[in-house]
């Protein structure tokens, strides 16, 4: 016996295989508009951060209270960390070379 699909089977599939796509797409997004960008540390100002800090004094975005600290980041286009006056590595201390 083979299994055949009727067209009522497969227009009930459609949304589904709809809802699939839209979800494969959303998470293809951001890693796309990751894959350009590059963790820059010491740049950041309290609650700007990226995710969580180098040496785990918090654990996610937005919960720096120090500024310009090494060891927190925030994602800049790649190529453009020393322009901000960042560093791409973990450093202890507050960035020296950022005012205000």
């Amino acid at each position: 016996m083979t299994a055949t699909k009727t067209p009522a089977k497969t227009l009930a599939l459609l949304p589904i295989a709809g809802a699939l796509a839209g979800a494969l797409a959303v998470m293809a997004g951001p890693a796309a508009a990751q894959s350009n960008m590059e963790k820059c540390y010491g740049i950041s100002k309290p609650g700007e951060n990226g995710c969580a800090h180098a040496k785990g004094l918090h654990s996610c975005a937005g919960n720096s209270n120090l500024t310009y600290d090494g060891g927190d980041w925030k994602l800049v286009k790649a190529g453009s960390c020393a322009t901000e006056m960042g560093s791409l590595k973990p450093f202890d201390g507050a960035n020296t070379k950022k005012k205000g």
